[in-house]
């Protein structure tokens, strides 16, 4: 098993490590002038492992997700009723039902499919086609971020280094990373090592089931990240070395969102509800256009949930349940993963 999309539950049930607090952070290049270039655009991906677009996506499409992350922060009691700015009002959790993990993960915007905001835009799709050069295929894997202030500056940045392709073969898609509100240094955001990308993959293969990134094979150094603003978008590569930064700031959330796509022309995944599964197979109904599908299950399937961490043995039969929708990334009819597709 050599690869691994890490799920940004942050596991904990690994050995986790102590990442270190001298990483020093540069800025990533911008990628503005090599649209409608291809060979420039794929050199730059060859050798940085990203594409930073600045102020690419439409305003009016970004003001209408901005306006719902807002929503939720202000029916939360969080930013004051008549507050427009991204200010926390500092009244805590206390007696809101909600926890600062929840914000983490925002699993409600989930279950209001909020993605299709941006993924179903005809407008942002044509933006992406332009950079890929292809239709995008968007997979219905997203993680939404509200992540709340007041972390200790004192202690280290990354919140969990990770490789996204370690936890996802036979899925060759591309990570994007969109700030929904402007997000700097000290609200956290996110940071890539660039050229990372090229190797090694840096998980920790003893150390089950998360197998984290061990503190000694972190660089220190070619972190990269910038000062954001709704309309920018990071896409990355896979195996690009990333992590969340913890949010500093006295009075901003992290207001973010990430999404994977594909090229429409790749070996695109299968993505269905469960019909059955055993430890030998899993069937599935496919998601628009019904057809059912048996994939079988071999020793390196790497399944997993929401969390990151491999199944394995009878955990994979609990692991989904009838009718849930998954995504099958197979190459050959044999599973390479196998994850739940609502993040």
């Amino acid at each position: 098993m050599n690869s691994m999309v890490a799920d940004q539950q942050y596991p904990t049930d690994s050995r986790m490590p102590e990442y270190p607090r001298d990483i020093r952070f540069g800025e990533l290049k911008t990628s503005n002038h090599l649209l409608d270039d291809r060979e420039a655009l794929q050199a730059a991906w060859d050798r940085d492992g990203y594409w930073y677009f600045k102020g690419i996506l439409d305003a009016g499409v970004m003001a209408e997700m901005r306006a719902v992350w807002m929503e939720y922060l202000h029916r939360h009691g969080l930013i004051d009723p008549d507050v427009d700015e991204n200010r926390y009002n500092q009244s805590g959790f206390e007696n809101k039902g909600l926890k600062p993990a929840d914000l983490e993960r925002m699993l409600e915007f989930n279950q209001r499919n909020i993605q299709t905001m941006l993924t179903g835009n005809p407008k942002i799709n044509a933006t992406l086609k332009r950079i890929l050069g292809d239709d995008p295929f968007w997979l219905p894997q997203t993680e939404y971020r509200a992540n709340a202030p007041g972390g200790d500056p004192v202690q280290g940045r990354l919140i969990y280094p990770h490789q996204d392709g370690f936890y996802s073969r036979g899925l060759d898609m591309k990570i994007c990373w969109v700030p929904i509100d402007r997000i700097d240094l000290e609200t956290g955001g996110c940071a890539w090592v660039e050229g990372g990308h090229r190797g090694p993959l840096l998980h920790d293969l003893e150390n089950p089931p998360s197998f984290p990134i061990r503190a000694d094979s972190l660089p220190r150094d070619g972190w990269r990240t910038a000062a954001f603003e709704p309309g920018d978008i990071v896409i990355f590569h896979l195996n690009t070395p990333h992590s969340g930064l913890t949010n500093i700031s006295s009075d901003r959330f992290r207001m973010s969102f990430d999404v994977r796509v594909m090229e429409a022309s790749k070996n695109t995944p299968f993505i269905g509800h469960v019909v059955e599964i055993t430890l030998q197979h899993v069937t599935l109904d496919h998601a628009e256009t019904g057809e059912r599908r048996t994939f079988a299950l071999g020793p390196d399937t790497y399944v997993r949930s929401t969390d990151g961490k491999r199944r394995v043995g009878n955990d994979i039969l609990i692991t989904f349940v009838q009718g849930e929708l998954i995504v099958v990334g197979s190459d050959d009819g044999t599973v390479a993963t196998l994850v739940r597709a609502s993040h």
